[in-house]
């Protein structure tokens, strides 16, 4: 049975038999590959009993059958219920649809939060390095939120860095609902602030591990999981990542299912934008904040009332006269308009903006500099602008 999906925390899941049996069997530890197999034509209480009397096909040396302790099924019920986890079945109710028809699928998963926060709106994984700079962490902490407020959905991990900056945005927002997929069962350590954050995905949206709580975790799950994100998203967006890492898994992952991938530009200098700057060397679709990728996914950018910048404070505000002011003769990156300013990369973003709206400045390849006078127009509208 899988909780209600209406407003305010739902209810403590009460396990079917066959939810039980399917719980347990992923508690054997085996791979997502041998469990598909092992629930491959079977229903889960009759696997189940196949391994107990050792009748099951994939258990040729009975080495499951050992494993397969009968209390395990009481076991691994009384550690789904302590944490509020349900179960969900490959095609059984609330699985998500768009995760259902992939070949590697999770024959089965556990779940905090609200199954059907999937329906309805597209959905974007946003990924990258654990040890991302503080512009990286901006970058995917609006790029979150403007995508959850314009109604799409944000899968990532909880991983520190890039993942948990882009679920810290969308929880500003007040849109479509948050998934976080897991790479380690949900009882696992998590630290004090990915725990918080874990809450209140869940509240909000969805929590997902394949692995059953009381379980090890294992480095080798944490890429197989980044096969789950790519298979629930319309797009991957890369924020920051180095030349090798746990984005890279998530990215083949895409590659394999057609989804496309998107990369945020970054400075030549800043070896955790290697990685994404080789992907849009390769190709990939370069996106700059949430308003890029919206129009990826085909959706207008709307700016609530609320957010409307006033037009007498477009061009006179403090943060973009201090970036202004600190440009010398010489070209300059965004990320070098932030170390000389003090100010937060989406501040130094949100400046330039206003800055070349007003035609007091412009960019080439990523090179900001003050525009001449006689080229300025208060009219005149920046170019592609990469904030390197």
């Amino acid at each position: 049975m899988t909780p209600s999906s209406s407003a305010g925390p739902p209810p403590s899941p009460v396990l079917s038999d066959d939810e039980r049996a399917a719980a347990a069997l992923a508690a054997l530890g085996v791979s997502p590959a041998r469990l598909r197999r092992l629930l491959d034509g079977w229903e889960p209480v009759d696997a189940w009993a196949a391994l107990q009397t050792g009748d099951h096909p994939e258990d040729g040396n009975g080495a499951l059958r050992a494993a397969a302790r009968p209390e395990l099924l009481q076991t691994v019920a009384r550690r789904c219920a302590a944490r509020g986890l349900f179960v969900l079945l490959r095609n059984g109710p609330g699985y998500p649809a768009a995760l259902a028809q992939d070949p590697e699928a999770p024959a089965v998963l556990f779940g905090s939060g609200r199954p059907a926060a999937l329906a309805g709106g597209p959905a974007v994984a946003v990924v990258g390095t654990r040890s991302a700079g503080v512009a990286g962490r901006q970058v995917a902490g609006v790029i979150g939120e403007e995508l959850a407020a314009h109604g799409v959905h944000v899968v990532s991990g909880l991983a520190l860095g890039i993942d948990l900056a882009a679920h810290l945005g969308t929880l500003r927002a007040t849109g479509a609902s948050p998934v976080a997929v897991l790479g380690s069962p949900h009882d696992a350590f998590m630290t004090s602030a990915q725990r918080r954050v874990c809450d209140a995905v869940a509240l909000r949206g969805l929590v997902l591990s394949e692995q059953a709580p009381g379980t090890m975790g294992a480095r080798w799950r944490f890429a197989s999981r980044n096969r789950i994100m790519a298979a629930l998203a319309n797009l991957v967006v890369v924020v920051e990542a180095h030349e090798s890492g746990g984005a890279w898994y998530t990215v083949r992952a895409a590659r394999r299912r057609g989804v496309p991938v998107a990369a945020v530009p970054g400075s030549l200098a800043n070896p955790a934008a290697a990685g994404t700057n080789a992907l849009l060397a390769a190709g990939a679709s370069c996106v700059r904040d949430g308003a890029d990728v919206l129009a990826l996914l085909g959706l207008s950018r709307t700016v609530p009332p609320a957010r409307r910048p006033r037009t007498a404070a477009v061009h006179t505000g403090a943060d973009a006269q201090a970036v202004l002011g600190a440009f010398g003769g010489e070209p300059l990156t965004a990320d070098d308009l932030a170390r000389r300013t003090g100010l937060g990369f989406a501040q130094v973003a949100l400046a330039l903006e206003q800055l070349a709206a007003a035609g007091r400045v412009r960019v080439t390849g990523g090179w900001w500099e003050r525009t001449p006078p006689r080229l300025r127009s208060a009219g005149s509208q920046p170019s592609a602008t990469p904030f390197s």
